[in-house]
């Protein structure tokens, strides 16, 4: 498909299926009324395995468990994730042929397609560039369906430089004023955005991220095939999530060495996929960890490792609200994380529920591996602060978002 073709496609526009109009004329909505059930759409490019997309599967299934009637649109439906989806929830892939440089962008007249046939009440768009088209397609569209971006990080704080990400961050600050809410994870992301985007705080609303706490506390309970996680003499120091610069695993080694100076009983793992994977296991070599540091890749059951682990340590330069902390929470895994902007601070209400260090500082997040090895926080407390994030706590806020800035204006 040519640039052209791309650009006229959204012109062609299917009608409802019988199937879907019955759906949508229903019985009547959530709150028992007999309108039309509102729908409710999530858009994010793909389910491959992430804090986002683990946040939007347990968004969709939670909403469609109360009632309320739910799609989730992908650019392309792949991703390890897909099978978690309840089975109830149609699932619409946007998928057009791709179109060198424009990456996400591909999906506009689809999309815009996709809003003509539908006409839902809301999109909620999960990640930058999928909150940038969405904003894109209601700005040509002239629809009245509502969009609402979900911003995950800290606005105005990354590593990546190039011109892609430059022209991502421009339309941020073109399209986000056009929203007619935001979403942010956590209250440190609503105040980088207002900051970075100048945006009215007025506009923010902050919901955290649910996490499936129930289930995840019953997968690790199951073994997994590695020595040192099923070695109850083995302490371990773990890391679960992208292998990405964003995560600084150059640091994590650092001071895993320094920690593994000390105490050179201890193993490290990094769990995780992702474009650096190969450069830390050079890395790692490089430090003299090889045969004590283990990056297996992806993983079927993660919280096994957590539940097992010693100290789950985290060196981000930069988060938003880090599911992964919340699942180590959980699973009882003590934790040692940067303060970095945003969500560590947060999620362990300033170190109650584990040990802050500086971003970048390898002797102090050793410093602080060592100290929570020796006294670690009682398992019992982290799986209390978890509960916090469990999603009858967060889906109740979601309803009364959904009820005030959505079906009642």
């Amino acid at each position: 498909m040519n640039l052209s073709n791309l650009l006229t496609s959204w012109k062609s526009v299917p009608q409802l299926s019988a199937a879907k109009e019955e759906k949508r004329q229903g019985t009547g909505g959530a709150d028992g009324s007999t309108e039309p059930d509102p729908l409710l759409t999530f858009f994010i490019p793909d389910l491959t395995v992430g804090g986002a997309e683990q946040v939007v599967v347990n968004i969709v299934n939670g909403l469609s468990n109360r009632g309320y009637n739910v799609e989730l649109v992908l650019s392309r439906r792949k991703g390890e994730l897909l099978e978690q989806v309840d089975r109830r929830i149609s699932i619409v892939e946007l998928s057009p042929e791709p179109v060198p440089v424009l990456g996400i962008a591909t999906n506009l007249p689809a999309l815009i397609a996709y809003l003509r046939r539908e006409e839902p009440t809301v999109v909620f768009s999960h990640l930058t560039q999928a909150s940038v088209v969405a904003l894109t397609a209601k700005q040509l569209l002239g629809t009245e369906t509502t969009v609402i971006p979900t911003h995950h990080a800290a606005s105005g704080v990354t590593t990546d430089r190039t011109l892609k990400s430059h022209v991502v961050r421009q339309l941020t600050k073109l399209l986000y004023p056009t929203a007619d809410r935001i979403i942010t994870v956590s209250k440190c992301v609503g105040e980088t955005v207002v900051d970075d985007l100048s945006i009215d705080p007025e506009q923010i609303s902050v919901l955290h991220n649910p996490v499936e706490t129930e289930s995840l506390q019953e997968r690790a309970r199951d073994s997994v095939d590695h020595e040192w996680i099923e070695d109850d003499e083995t302490d371990v120091v773990l890391f679960v999530g992208r292998i990405a610069e964003q995560k600084d695993l150059r640091t994590w080694l650092q001071s895993f060495k320094k920690v593994h100076e000390q105490k050179p009983d201890t193993r490290g793992v990094i769990v995780g996929r992702g474009p650096r994977r190969e450069e830390i296991i050079d890395y790692a070599d490089e430090l003299g960890l090889g045969d004590v540091v283990s990056v297996p890749g992806y993983v079927d059951n993660p919280f096994r490792y957590m539940h097992k682990a010693s100290v789950f340590l985290l060196s981000s330069h930069s988060e938003g609200l880090p599911t992964v902390l919340i699942e180590a929470l959980a699973c009882g895994c003590p934790i040692v994380s940067t303060a970095c902007p945003c969500g560590p601070r947060e999620i362990l209400a300033d170190g109650e529920y584990g040990r802050l260090a500086p971003v970048g500082d390898s002797d102090a997040l050793s410093d602080a591996v060592v100290a929570e090895l020796a006294d670690p926080v009682p398992s019992d407390k982290l799986r209390r602060r978890a509960e916090d994030f469990s999603p009858d706590a967060i889906l109740e806020d979601y309803e009364t978002f959904i009820h005030e800035h959505v079906i009642l204006e």
